[in-house]
């Protein structure tokens, strides 16, 4: 009698599994990795396309001073990165409000509103200058 439990046990246990639609499951699985891989390598590819088309070109000048760096090791990898920071905050600066001196109510305005600004209300009135020294009168030839 337990030869035949184990016998229908073993049975039964092979039966719980079936092996097609495991392999069937991990083929699907392949193909799924696969497609997946496949969109992501097309979608790295058009996004490279779109940065190298948004890249900045450099002026002749910055290329030419590019040409003649010094060999390695550089202290800066990137020379051009001081000037590209630089240039932003000189832009945030240009572009946005600040009190310069809140005491004695200073602002700092963007240069397109002061701009406009200097075209409504005009420039303000001038101190006038002092004369300029008069020089002494030049003479033309050799003096003996």
């Amino acid at each position: 009698m337990a030869t035949t439990d184990r016998t229908n046990d073993a049975v039964r246990r092979n039966r719980d599994v079936r092996i097609r639609g495991v392999l069937l499951f991990g083929f699907w699985l392949a193909v799924g990795a696969i497609l997946v891989q496949l969109a992501m390598w097309g979608l790295f590819r058009i996004l490279q396309k779109e940065q190298r088309r948004n890249d900045r070109l450099l002026s002749p000048m910055v290329a030419a001073s590019l040409k003649r760096t010094p060999p390695e090791p550089r202290l800066e990898p990137n020379p051009l990165d001081p000037r590209i920071r630089m240039r932003a905050e000189e832009d945030a600066i240009l572009t946005s409000y600040a009190w310069v001196d809140k005491k004695s109510g200073i602002v700092r305005v963007p240069i397109d509103r002061a701009m406009e600004l200097l075209v409504e209300r005009g420039l303000p009135p001038s101190k006038p200058m002092a004369a300029a020294a008069s020089a002494p009168p030049a003479t033309s030839g050799a003096t003996r």
